[in-house]
């Protein structure tokens, strides 16, 4: 949400959009026991039951408030046209604006860091709730809840990883709060990333923030140097580097139809031929 009355869910909207989307039922404040949740970049998960906080009317208020949080006196708020919107269809634009994480280190000057964050469940004394992780670029990670901030070190978040604070993986019906939306009960887990996989993505995101190459630009770096040299060594040095990228994000390396196919080809099936 933006002070001007934007709202940004998949593609930019302005209020009466937002409505729209609403009452189509496109945007949903709820979701029926037994079907599916899939939360981005965690995974796909059965709700057993639910309860939630917000029906349609309530949730665009919660939305209108907090809007209003940002713009007190709601000047300037922005409402798309309709000659906005016929060039939009006609181009086939589709605006989706990304949000940066940072801290802010020292008031004076107005001093602040990057972060790079990612959803997570998080064990906690009042129960279990989907926290948003952000790992800023002087090591700290802070761990946004239901009503609640934790801040650490990486080194401390990696233990919380290791003893089953910090999770993305569920075998049996496990209560979570949801941030403004309710509680819900997951039955289980359909598809997703595992917390080691999850791990190695706070790690990747830390070295990304330090200018360092991440596990994903290593890895197409060992995927071209085999394809130029297509050496039993090199496609050993392919394996290793992709295996260092996490699980869930390993679709990425190609493109949208051939995604992996390629890197798991030429390193578990050498002897299968590509098309070109």
């Amino acid at each position: 949400m933006y002070e001007d009355g934007m709202v940004n869910c998949w593609e930019l909207v302005d209020m009466p959009g937002l409505q729209a989307k609403l009452r189509s039922g496109w945007l949903t404040p709820t979701i029926p026991e037994g079907e599916a949740i899939s939360i981005f970049g965690l995974g796909s998960y059965r709700i057993q039951s639910a309860s939630w906080t917000h029906d349609q009317d309530s949730y665009y208020q919660l939305i209108q408030a907090t809007v209003q949080q940002l713009n007190p006196e709601l000047s300037n708020i922005y409402t798309i046209s309709e000659a906005e919107v016929k060039l939009k269809e006609q181009r086939r634009v589709a605006s989706s604006p990304s949000s940066v994480h940072f801290q802010i280190v020292q008031e004076q000057f107005y001093q602040t860091v990057e972060g790079k964050g990612f959803y997570i469940f998080m064990k906690r004394s009042e129960g279990i709730s989907l926290c948003h992780l952000v790992v800023y670029k002087n090591g700290t990670v802070n761990v946004y809840g239901s009503g609640f901030e934790e801040h650490c070190t990486l080194e401390e978040a990696l233990i919380l990883f290791d003893d089953g604070t910090l999770f993305t993986e569920i075998s049996e019906p496990t209560e979570i709060a949801i941030p403004e939306l309710g509680k819900i009960t997951l039955s289980d887990m359909l598809y997703g990333s595992e917390d080691d996989e999850k791990k190695k993505e706070l790690l990747d995101s830390y070295a990304k923030l330090q200018g360092e190459k991440t596990a994903h630009e290593l890895c197409r770096e060992a995927y071209y140097n085999y394809l130029e040299y297509p050496t039993e060594y090199n496609r050993t040095k392919l394996k290793e580097k992709y295996e260092q990228v996490p699980a869930h994000e390993r679709m990425y390396l190609g493109d949208m139809d051939s995604k992996d196919w390629d890197y798991r080809r030429i390193i578990y099936n050498p002897e299968e031929k590509r098309e070109v």
